[in-house]
């Protein structure tokens, strides 16, 4: 069954009433026994005399091993994609070509199980689903710390292995934790719940890809790292075995097979897909946000060996120059993002923080032809470094991190306000498909030219136009949402 087209794209409700009639026959029945919730809440209770209503969130045990274990896990996860990429670029002397192949094997996954990984987890407990995804992910990141020991041309396929794997497992893991948490709080007590793993969410992110994962390989090791990263989730297992066992699954009404069902999946992909593309706002917010993604994935992917010994020759821990400085950029979009950006200029916004985000991207390939300039017009072979190039990074990086808040933010707030809530699981599930898909090409296209130019230009040089040539196509994508926009 098809998807009608908006007769009035400012009416999502409208859009909404048509869809599916009956949506109800097709969802899973899942019964929940929140008995061992009471009995925690009991627990609770005894601090709160004016009953469970009262009760924080924090104050439930069961919600709080879910919350530290998502912290954990989630830091877990932000240090080792970017320690991973820091080690394969000691093993490989900094390539380009190599530390985007890493990064490609982390975005892979998602093209392919993204869409279906959230309906795999309703047919299991959801404890169950985090403990298996924990375990595996224990028992398969400590590999990495022998792959030093190995022959380089052994050692690589056998990291993007890994790296491939553990990036399917937590295609499952990330749905099975968001879904698990109605099992634990009431639903009056979501939003705070809600609220919290959010909050948390950011700052993982900022202390995994921000502070851990630059200083950490430095500190103790590049490979050691990942032993302290299965430690972590060995934490998680223990956190998740003690969460409630209560939880009941029913069988899916009707007499299909996995198959039928997995087809049923990808039919309402494509269905949701088909009303993307009709909705101009939502296809232009997806548009944007993989625009943001694919930028992340790419800086992170060439800016490790851009700030190494093949580019502005620092430390690959300098990389944390660029990165906190994001994270901060990032945190002001967040704050202003509200008086500046409203409904009804949300689309022009989106455009002007691309356009910028495009400029910004060209702006850090002029950082080494400075650098270089800087050695000729002071002295040759004093090079542009400690506070000159620290200034430098940081006045790039954070006009950089706003302008991803700024599209993020809005972009976000689009697809949430404008999908149909019988269709919203399903635009997310089709933009995180589509996003992890054409974040590929350019991430190892630019690995793979930074190669090819250093081949011509010099070593040190190679990144420099991937860096002008991917901020031109960022801009390009902001004057594609301007003319799409009026169409």
């Amino acid at each position: 069954m098809s998807i009608s087209p908006r007769e009035d794209e400012h009416n999502p409700a409208g859009q909404a009433e048509k869809y599916h009639k009956n949506v109800a026959d097709k969802e899973f029945a899942l019964a929940y026994d929140y008995s061992e919730v009471e009995a925690s809440n009991e627990e609770a209770r005894k601090l709160d005399p004016n009953g469970t209503d009262n009760i924080p969130v924090w104050r439930n045990r069961y919600f709080m091993y879910l919350w530290i274990a998502q912290a954990l896990s989630q830091t877990a996860q932000h240090t080792l994609n970017i320690s991973l990429i820091v080690y394969v670029g000691k093993l490989t002397k900094d390539s380009p070509t190599q530390t985007s192949i890493v990064t490609a094997c982390f975005l892979l996954p998602g093209v392919f199980f993204s869409a279906i990984a959230g309906v795999f987890v309703d047919w299991f407990r959801k404890r169950t689903t985090l403990l298996v995804t924990n375990i595996t992910r224990a028992l398969l990141v400590p590999w990495l710390f022998f792959m030093t020991a190995l022959p380089l041309g052994l050692a690589l396929p056998i990291i993007y292995l890994i790296t491939i794997i553990f990036s399917t497992i937590s295609q499952f893991f990330n749905p099975a934790e968001a879904a698990a948490i109605p099992l634990l709080v009431k639903p009056h007590q979501l939003t705070k719940a809600n609220s919290l793993f959010q909050i948390t969410l950011f700052a993982t992110l900022f202390l995994g890809t921000s502070l851990l994962g630059p200083l950490l390989p430095d500190l103790i090791g590049p490979d050691k790292v990942f032993l302290v990263i299965g430690i972590l989730y060995f934490i998680c297992i223990w956190l998740v075995w003690a969460l409630p066992k209560s939880e009941q699954v029913h069988k899916r009404p009707g007499d299909k097979t996995i198959w039928q069902t997995i087809k049923d999946i990808f039919l309402g992909v494509y269905e949701a897909w088909q009303f993307i593309r009709k909705d101009t706002q939502i296809w232009l917010a997806i548009v944007y946000l993989s625009t943001v993604q694919t930028a992340l994935f790419t800086m992170t992917a060439i800016g490790i060996p851009f700030v190494g010994e093949k580019g502005l020759k620092q430390s690959s821990n300098s990389i944390i120059f660029v990165l906190a400085p994001l994270s901060i950029g990032l945190g002001v979009a967040v704050v202003l993002v509200n008086r500046v950006v409203t409904p009804a200029n949300r689309l022009t916004a989106l455009k002007y923080a691309c356009g910028a985000l495009g400029i910004i991207l060209a702006l850090v390939g002029l950082v080494k032809p400075i650098a270089d300039l800087w050695v000729l017009i002071t002295a040759p072979g004093v090079p542009l470094g400690g506070p000159g190039l620290i200034l430098l990074l940081v006045s790039l990086s954070i006009p950089f991190g706003f302008a991803i808040g700024l599209l993020n933010i809005p972009a976000l707030t689009i697809l949430q306000e404008r999908s149909p809530k019988e269709l919203v699981g399903r635009v997310f599930a089709a933009y995180f498909t589509f996003a992890n898909a054409v974040s590929i090409i350019p991430i190892l296209f630019a690995g793979a030219l930074g190669d090819i130019f250093g081949a011509v230009l010099g070593v040190g040089n190679g990144i420099v136009p991937v860096f002008f040539l991917f901020g031109a196509c960022v801009v390009l994508v902001a004057f594609y949402g301007h003319r799409r926009a009026k169409v």
